[in-house]
């Protein structure tokens, strides 16, 4: 090695690890919480089309039973729209709580010190409370990078 050559410091790549596995997460989960009304707008009125298109062959074939309509095609078109009518404010609170975190974790990484990196833990997990467990599976990875810091902070910088 010459003279010329950077030293490599491992605390530093640590850190550039642990911020990069916590960005894409808190971004992949956010994305997540964003586009969910939308989605679920549309897979709403994809329901409604669909029951509207189905009924008259349910009628036809005589799936319609007493009813109208057959209990498995209804069952069918109101399981299209489960897990996408969360309360707006919980979903907003879940996003405001992973920016609050991602903070947190990134003014730790600077400063030093474990208060950063467990305001960073406690604020992931009342964004994965908030938001529930299905939708919250992209921060899991985030809260176990920033719980490894919590446990085990890379060492300062040398300069």
């Amino acid at each position: 090695m010459t003279p010329a050559d950077p030293q490599h410091n491992p605390a530093a790549r640590q850190r550039q690890v642990g911020l990069v596995i916590v960005a894409t997460c808190t971004s992949t989960s956010l994305a997540i919480l964003v586009l969910l009304p939308l989605v679920s707008g549309l897979v709403n009125l994809l329901r409604d089309i669909l029951g509207v298109l189905i009924l008259p062959f349910s009628f036809m074939f005589g799936l319609g039973g007493e009813g109208g309509q057959s209990p498995a095609l209804l069952r069918l078109l109101s399981d299209m729209g489960m897990q996408t009518q969360a309360h707006p404010l919980r979903l907003g609170g879940a996003a405001i709580l992973e920016l609050v975190a991602v903070f947190l974790f990134v003014i730790a990484e600077r400063l030093g010190g474990r208060t950063g990196y467990m305001g960073a833990c406690v604020a992931s997990a009342g964004a994965i409370g908030l938001s529930g467990l299905p939708l919250a599976m992209p921060l899991l990875p985030a809260i176990v990078t920033e719980g490894v810091f919590l446990l085990c902070p890379p060492s300062p910088d040398p300069d």
